[in-house]
């Protein structure tokens, strides 16, 4: 039988070793007085990092797939070391998506250019990944899960697979931004950044190109960030909904999202 973990009160204590972890559970949804169902879609970063005690409590998660946001580099860098019985890895062919690390080459290195920086590469995500986020999000609708969707740090890509998956549930910018910015609790957070963007041997440069203060707004989970890729996917392709159906997430999928990972505030399925 699975163990009830109580992922209420903080869910980044419950699991402290595992970088940016949560459930999603218990957002409010829009849909019909609705929300999330606890223990279906958990959020994390890199798994390898895990201690015994971590390895043990995943294991009676349930998860039956794990969705890996990381490009094959980082994978190598940082592999998994989790691998439950039964339990399927997800990982997308490459996109068109610039690095970080390159894009921060045109703007000043200063808080005002990493924040300019940031709200850019968010904009640029529903366009760049929208294979992947398109292909998660079905195969999400087809039972995938429990499943863990992380990349390294838990906070770019899977801050917006994670959106999109909550604006197909029926949930507002409200609740979609509250979960985006709880990864600014997250610790450890900034030395994942940094090894997602840029390979070992330039932490050194990467860093001495951007102060402290600057590097901190590059880490931080600003309501901005994930709001400016809202705004594109409003202003590019008119709202959420025809955003979601140009990736594949029509509405058969929605509904099956809905059905699946929506309950009543007593507890109940839709």
């Amino acid at each position: 039988m699975m163990r009830q973990i109580d992922f209420h009160e903080n869910p980044h204590d419950v699991l402290p070793d595992i970088l940016n972890f949560r459930d999603i559970g218990g957002i409010i949804s829009d849909e019909e007085n609705s929300c999330v169902r606890h223990g279906l879609v958990f959020r994390s970063g890199r798994l390898s990092d895990l201690v015994e005690n971590d390895l043990r409590l995943l294991g009676e998660l349930g998860v039956t797939s794990i969705f890996d946001l990381r490009a094959r580099r980082e994978r190598e860098a940082d592999p998994t070391i989790w691998q439950g019985g039964g339990v399927e890895t997800h990982v997308f062919r490459p996109g068109h998506k610039r690095r970080l690390v390159d894009m921060a080459q045109d703007y000043p290195a200063t808080p005002a250019g990493a924040e300019a920086l940031m709200r850019d590469f968010y904009a640029e995500l529903p366009r760049t990944m929208a294979h992947v986020f398109g292909e998660l999000l079905v195969r999400i609708s087809q039972g995938a899960f429990p499943c863990i969707i992380h990349c390294s740090a838990g906070k770019d890509r899977t801050g917006m697979a994670v959106a999109l998956l909550l604006a197909a549930l029926g949930c507002g910018r409200e609740a979609i931004v509250a979960d985006y910015v709880a990864s600014a609790h997250a610790r450890r957070i900034e030395g994942a950044m940094v090894r997602s963007v840029v390979r070992d041997e330039s932490v050194a440069r990467f860093r001495a190109r951007y102060p402290a203060d600057a590097l901190a707004v590059m880490t931080d989970a600003r309501p901005d960030f994930i709001l400016s890729a809202l705004d594109a996917i409003d202003r590019d392709w008119g709202g959420m909904a025809p955003y979601l159906d140009s990736i594949g997430v029509t509405a058969p999928v929605v509904a099956r999202l809905r059905a699946d990972l929506l309950e009543n505030m007593e507890g109940q399925r839709l």
